[in-house]
């Protein structure tokens, strides 16, 4: 927090159960307003706030981004009430809170790698014989915290794009509990000793090129590994996404009330699943007589060669024994991005940078007015920036699949600040927006370029670019 008690930069929590995190340079206030969350916060309102301060009000604009399921904007105004709390005294657009208080502590989840990722790893049981508690750690040696590689869906043997390992006869569509899971091999249970796993997995190719030329941070701290785990991203890997990632085991009282250590595939709470586009994971594994249901299910949401980017924790699974002794992995996956950016006259949507921050940016075409919201994957050291600023239309976008010239398509102009989340420490090298600069005018040219095989929209400055993910739903 600021040491200036005058100024509001530091992290507040407001009555509507979020979480904000406030930077003033000079007379001028930034937020970044999340919904509160578990693993995945903002999932149900994310806003930037760009406002005036003076002596007597905060006044300013503010503007949902699709991060969060709400889509309002208008204008707010606050006013002081001491050094650690604001209130509400006019709004427009139906702004949720009304009062806010400067806290010293974030709920911004991040995990350090090496011992605090192996820590956690450590306290992740696998359902497994009871006579033997087995927890992530046994098998699986951490590499990298998080990391997002781009790449495109690959085969592997006869199996399916995407395969879940979970007894399909066990539950009716769609019903699953932390405690039958992780009691499945309970000498009791049927089939007991059969299954070992509840994994969801996939095999991508990585795009070791973009990798090479635009992550300089991804071997970091494993540099004397770099040689192998380079070989390793030439073939496919594969990316695995946990059923639960709880500490509790069979016998323990309460184990469906114990708190999510990493997101999984059958998780209740949105906030704790794995994200897919940004959205809480929809996985509906069928009766053993049934077919696939006709409602959205990530299990046939892709296809081979489909591009996508995919974050998680970059580790060696060594429980594949002289298979592959030390298989690199994405395990366990923490998102998955299917990569489907249209050229259309509305910006909207989920962007990134080349090192898997994602900007989640709204456009309105009624003003051209453009607001967007950075933040970091889960697992990464904290960092947020927020941007608002106008779009200028130039020669209209070229149909995908034309080719033709990288000719800028129009121009977006604007301020942009970067944001703490209260952590204390320096966002990750590389990831922390510093080619943009910290505060400041920018301008975004708008073109084209390749992503994991597919042309998307692009945004640059400098040497700094966005390239886009998917349109807002």
């Amino acid at each position: 927090m600021s040491s200036n008690p005058a100024s509001l930069t530091g992290t507040w929590v407001a009555n509507d159960g979020g979480m904000y995190f406030l930077r003033q340079v000079g007379g001028t206030l930034w937020w970044l307003g999340l919904s509160g969350g578990l693993l995945h916060p903002g999932l149900q309102f994310c806003n930037v706030f760009h406002a005036s301060v003076t002596a007597s009000a905060v006044t300013g604009e503010w503007s949902d981004v699709p991060r969060g399921a709400t889509s309002g904007r208008g204008i707010l105004t606050l006013r002081r009430a001491g050094e650690d709390q604001l209130l509400r005294i006019a709004e427009s657009g139906g702004y949720g809170a009304s009062i806010w208080r400067r806290t010293s502590t974030s709920q911004w989840p991040v995990f350090a790698v090496y011992d605090a990722l192996t820590e956690a790893l450590t306290n992740v049981v696998k359902n497994g014989p009871v006579t033997e508690k087995s927890t992530l750690a046994d098998d699986l040696w951490p590499l990298r915290d998080s990391v997002s590689v781009f790449g495109a869906i690959a085969r592997s043997d006869a199996k399916p794009a995407v395969d879940v390992s979970y007894p399909r006869s066990a539950h009716p569509v769609g019903r699953f509990t932390y405690r039958d899971f992780i009691c499945l091999n309970e000498p009791s249970a049927p089939g007991a000793g059969e299954q070992q796993r509840g994994d969801v997995s996939f095999w991508l190719q990585a795009d070791v090129g973009q990798i090479d030329g635009a992550q300089p941070d991804f071997y970091a701290g494993v540099e004397y590994q770099e040689g192998y785990i380079r070989g390793k991203l030439t073939v496919p890997i594969e990316g695995e996404i946990i059923m639960f990632g709880r500490p509790a085991d069979c016998g323990a009282d309460r184990a469906e009330a114990s708190a999510p250590v990493f997101p999984g595939w059958a998780e209740h709470a949105g906030d704790s699943a794995v994200l897919f586009n940004g959205r809480p994971i929809r996985v509906i594994v069928p009766a053993a007589a049934g077919g696939v249901p006709a409602e959205p299910n990530f299990l046939t949401a892709l296809s081979f060669g489909d591009p996508v980017r995919v974050t998680g924790a970059l580790v060696f699974d060594t429980g594949h024994w002289d298979d592959d002794p030390d298989k690199l992995e994405i395990h366990p996956v923490y998102s998955v991005d299917k990569i489907t950016a249209t050229f259309s006259a509305d910006l909207s949507g989920a962007w990134t940078d080349d090192v898997g921050n994602t900007y989640y940016l709204r456009h309105d075409p009624a003003d051209n007015s453009v607001w967007y919201a950075g933040v970091s994957p889960l697992g990464r050291g904290a960092y947020g920036q927020v941007f608002r600023g106008t779009f200028r239309p130039g020669q209209a976008a070229l149909p995908a699949g034309t080719g033709g010239s990288s000719a800028p398509q129009g121009a977006v102009t604007g301020d942009v600040v970067g944001i703490e989340f209260g952590h204390g420490a320096a966002p990750s090298s590389g990831a922390d927006g510093s080619r943009l600069g910290d505060t400041g005018t920018v301008t975004f040219g708008l073109s084209r370029t390749e992503l994991a095989g597919r042309e998307v929209p692009m945004l640059t400055a400098r040497e700094f670019r966005l390239m886009k993910l998917y349109d807002d739903a």
